[in-house]
């Protein structure tokens, strides 16, 4: 089976035509398999695609073989994968499980792709993923920690810090609070501590996958609870290296990724 890997700011995605799945084969058994960075080629989640006649349809699986709803960098990945195979002109339409999201090509330099990818509007009353919201503006609390629950297509809990803890702290925390109870499809973890009027750091937790380098929903997420908080206006930099992560709200939420194909293979099954 012929595949695709794209890395995102860190966040690395397989991308996989999926009419060349074998049959009889689940999705969520290849992607964890696949995905093991030791027995597999190693990434963060799986994208399926299927090239349609002015779009493609998009569907994601994340390392642990779970399906999930939204992915802006894999979403990246695959915009980067389709251009590279001329199979769709830009600009992208993807079909996702959540509607159609839009990805504008920006700049290309060999398999280095810039793309402003749209995340679309923050949902603050999504009871599916928060069943426990009973309308308050303010912060929830779980596991010891306080944070503000929004779906950007997908569930995330938003933790504001003054200052973020050692890394192995925030890890635990973050798997303490993707499993909670009350979180009935689990959520993704954001701990972020604002640095200035636009700018802010983040620690990325992701649900079924742990700690990761970076987040589009995640950074969204951020940007969405940070707005509706009147801590940030209409643009968020997140400190990130090598370059950091931008977003802004033009109609909803738009992010910059910078999305490296890293190579074609052949995975034998």
């Amino acid at each position: 089976m012929i595949y695709y890997k794209a890395s995102s700011f860190g966040n690395d995605f397989i991308v996989v035509d999926g009419e060349a799945l074998p049959e009889g084969m689940a999705k969520g058994d290849l992607a964890r398999e696949i995905c093991d960075r030791r027995r597999g080629v190693g990434a963060d989640g799986v994208v399926y695609y299927r090239p349609l006649k002015h779009k493609a349809w998009f569907e994601i699986f994340n390392r642990d073989g779970g399906a999930a709803e939204l992915s802006g960098n894999g979403m990246a990945g695959l915009a980067a994968v389709l251009l590279q195979r001329r199979l769709v002109a830009p600009p992208l339409v993807l079909q996702t499980g959540v509607g159609r999201r839009r990805v504008v090509l920006l700049e290309r330099r060999g398999p280095v792709f810039r793309l402003d990818v749209e995340i679309g509007r923050p949902d603050f009353d999504a009871r599916p993923f928060f069943p426990f919201l009973d309308g308050r503006q303010g912060a929830y609390r779980a596991a010891g920690a306080e944070f503000h629950p929004v779906s950007v297509g997908n569930p995330h809990a938003v933790v504001v810090c003054r200052k973020l803890p050692a890394p192995a702290r925030l890890a635990s925390l973050g798997e303490k609070l993707e499993g909670q109870p009350l979180f009935p499809k689990r959520v993704n973890v954001e701990f972020v501590q604002v640095l200035g009027a636009g700018n802010c750091r983040v620690y990325f937790y992701e649900r079924g996958v742990g700690p990761t380098q970076a987040s589009s929903t995640g950074s969204a997420a951020v940007f969405a609870v940070l707005r509706r908080l009147g801590l940030v206006g209409d643009r968020l930099l997140i400190e990130h290296e090598p370059e950091p992560i931008r977003l802004r709200w033009q109609d909803g939420i738009h992010i910059g990724i910078v999305t490296r194909l890293v190579g074609r293979g052949e995975y034998f099954l």
